[in-house]
């Protein structure tokens, strides 16, 4: 969305907002208010689900601006579901909200969690085939024909000198090693473009880049949550970093970035043809949406290394 300064208010008949997810509300409101009275029409066109606004400071996140228009509007009743006027399974109304279902880039395998913990188990797979199930045989799956790996690792995660930045040097080393056998397998031969390597911490983003470089593989895209969405990969992997285990500890303390659903709904939807994660389960399962990640990739035979906490054991 772009208008000319000095444009008059009421000139639009209809404003598009892209991405109005990720625009705070004032961002909004300022193409919003040259729009007509008369005849204007808005479109916000966004996804409520995924990251908002960057708010960095916290009076501004205490006073609502981390909400963008989008999600506080469709939180309102005369957007909700409705259970009895339209529809026996209770759909939106058509004429206030349009959902986009299909998606056209990652494997079903891929789609299942997150289609559950956030859209309704709406979403349709719609990829091509061919891209998706490229990798179903790497020689790394726990399990053929299924696209995911949760890597257990019980590393030690460490800040440097006043940096409030976390890393993790296990994990680092381990996301060094996946990227190696994707991208100098020569019976896979994946593109170290078509690999991106995603870390809630800048810290870590910084020494995964350091291992890459000294391996020569400097031109695969490493960066934070943020710098990933809306954006895809043939190959995701993502290192959560976080691992202080203390169960007297308050858990949200001790996950940071990693307890909030939005992140984690962005972090694991990138991937077109294969997901990897790599972390702590022990610390990991305490938090409800990398639980039941957890447990996905139990149930699947798609969990691999150190040993599980009790609560997961069963699942084995």
């Amino acid at each position: 969305m772009f208008y000319q300064t000095g444009t008059r208010l009421g000139h639009f008949t209809h404003v598009i907002l892209d991405e109005a997810g990720q625009a705070s509300e004032p961002e909004s409101l300022i193409p919003i208010g040259l729009i007509s009275e008369v005849n204007g029409q808005i479109v916000l066109v966004g996804d409520p689900k995924q990251l908002g606004p960057l708010i960095k400071s916290r009076i501004a996140v205490a006073f609502g601006l981390n909400i963008s228009l989008l999600e506080r509007l469709i939180s309102r009743d005369m957007y909700l579901r409705d259970e009895d006027a339209f529809s026996a399974d209770g759909s939106y109304n058509p004429l206030l909200i349009t959902k986009l279902i299909n998606n056209y880039r990652s494997h079903s395998a891929l789609l299942a969690l997150p289609s559950k913990l956030f859209y309704n188990k709406e979403l349709e797979v719609c990829a091509d085939a061919s891209v998706v199930t490229s990798l179903l045989h790497w020689e790394k799956l726990p399990r053929k024909g299924f696209p995911l790996i949760f890597h257990g690792v019980r590393g030690k995660e460490t800040r440097e000198g006043h940096s409030p930045s976390w890393f993790n040097p296990t994990e680092a080393v381990q996301v060094m090693q996946y990227c190696c056998h994707l991208a100098k397998n020569e019976s896979i031969a994946v593109s170290v473009t078509d690999i991106g390597v995603i870390t809630p911490y800048r810290k870590q983003v910084e020494k995964i880049k350091f291992l890459l470089r000294s391996i020569d593989l400097s031109d695969i895209k490493v960066g934070t949550v943020e710098e990933f969405q809306g954006q895809e990969c043939m190959v995701t992997i993502l290192s959560t970093v976080r691992s202080y285990e203390d169960t007297l500890a308050e858990e949200e303390y001790y996950l940071g970035f990693l307890s909030n659903p939005k992140r984690f709904n962005v972090a694991i939807t990138r991937a077109k043809a294969l997901l990897i994660v790599i972390g702590n389960p022990h610390l990991l399962v305490k938090d409800p949406c990398f639980c039941a990640l957890l447990e996905y990739s139990l149930i699947n035979n798609a969990y691999v290394g150190c040993d599980l906490p009790s609560e997961l054991r069963s699942l084995q």
